[in-house]
């Protein structure tokens, strides 16, 4: 058990410093293509391209990571990143960028959340911890990751006060690096070689393609609007990249915070409801976005809509864990994360297209989809008994 909990503090190290480069790469990097003289499509399309590679290597190394070596594919994964920012240093070639694009998964639909970009290690990590949990106490661990990962992302948004890209990007190539080296002393028990068992391989593969279609739908999604956040708050509402970087900032702090009150309301609602309703919120501040013109009002929305979309990120991640074998988990994440990720790239490359025309376009095209989203939870898991809530709960079980 020792083990276990070294392990799952050094999971942490690794996660908080790649939230920290993640937080501050997603502030920037948009503004960056702007500064070097790339139009809004240009960026859509290596938003794109970041968006649609990301997820194909993350499959390829989710399905290697179960079949193969989990602690490889995740150390390789972890690479990424940092060469990607390499990249940036390097050379301002569009071309070279689209590969720096796709290794780093820029413009990936999330934001901060799980790390950001350069997410393809996400499913292996979820594996991992897994791995070290049971299942009594995996929402709370899942939570606290996921919290504790929104803070690190907030307090790199905070760093785009600096105003030197070259110096953040440095300052994203060691953090990035940090987070790989901590990750090498982790244990992972070998895969298992289980007998084929056709029932529970039938169930794996139901449950895994229930949450690769209300993924697919989520990525269309965010990729709509998430990318595109900060350059909307320049272009639109006139901030300025230090004031962007402030709303960035606060909106992870708050989405973080919430995320103590995850467990208790998982418990309460159980996980679909608790799902649903949250979600349900998020699109609503989602759709009336565009429309509010004022910034200060805009910079609100953005807070709410961003904290309620994630509120139950951990719960939905851990009923997956719960829902499949140990064996096929990576796959499972690695596979809900690829549809996530190849709708988004797609949705995301239209969306620079349509903020040329009008900004409501984006975020009404979301909600429509944000509400297909949500009835297909209800259709898929409403009546799965593991998604239900179980008990009332007198105590919120974060603060245990």
């Amino acid at each position: 058990m020792e083990r276990n909990q070294l392990d799952i503090a050094l999971l942490l190290i690794s996660r908080i410093n790649r939230s920290i480069a993640a937080g501050l790469i997603a502030v920037i990097i948009g503004l960056y293509f702007l500064h070097i003289g790339l139009s809004i499509v240009q960026i859509g399309i290596l938003f794109g391209i970041g968006a649609f590679v990301s997820p194909l290597i993350a499959f390829a190394f989710s399905i290697y990571a179960d079949m193969k070596d989990r602690k490889l594919a995740l150390l390789v994964t972890l690479v990424f990143l940092p060469l990607s920012l390499l990249i940036l240093l390097l050379t301002k070639n569009f071309y070279l960028l689209t590969v720096a694009s796709a290794l780093g998964g820029f413009g990936i639909a999330g934001g901060l959340v799980g790390g950001g970009v350069g997410a393809v290690v996400a499913p292996i990590q979820n594996a991992v911890l897994t791995e070290k949990t049971t299942p009594e106490n995996r929402t709370k661990v899942f939570s606290y990751f996921t919290l504790v990962s929104n803070y690190a992302g907030s307090a790199g948004a905070l760093l785009s006060y600096i105003k030197d890209y070259h110096e953040l990007f440095v300052i994203s190539l060691i953090l990035s690096l940090i987070s790989f080296l901590v990750s090498i002393p982790i244990r992972v028990s070998p895969v298992k070689r289980e007998v084929k068992n056709k029932t529970r391989n039938n169930n794996d593969n139901s449950i895994i393609k229930k949450f690769t279609i209300t993924g697919l739908f989520n990525g269309i999604a965010q990729g709509l609007i998430t990318p595109f956040i900060p350059i909307i708050f320049k272009k639109f509402y006139f901030l300025t990249q230090g004031e962007i970087g402030f709303i960035v900032f606060i909106g992870g702090i708050v989405s973080a915070t919430v995320m103590f009150l995850t467990p208790y309301f998982t418990e309460l609602l159980g996980f679909v409801k608790f799902i649903i309703t949250t979600r349900a919120i998020s699109s609503f501040l989602v759709l009336i976005f565009p429309f509010l013109h004022i910034p200060l009002f805009a910079e609100i929305d953005y807070i709410a809509f961003t904290t309620f979309r994630v509120f139950a990120l951990p719960s939905q991640q851990a009923l997956m864990m719960n829902l499949v074998s140990e064996r096929r988990r990576a796959t499972a994440s690695g596979i809900n994360q690829t549809a996530r990720l190849l709708a988004s790239a797609t949705s995301t490359t239209a969306s620079g297209f349509l903020l040329t025309l009008a900004l409501f376009f984006p975020f009404v095209s979301s909600f429509i989809v944000n509400i297909i989203n949500l009835y297909l939870y209800y259709k898929f898991f409403w009546n799965i008994p593991e998604a239900q809530a179980k008990k009332k709960v007198k105590v919120i079980a974060a603060s245990e």
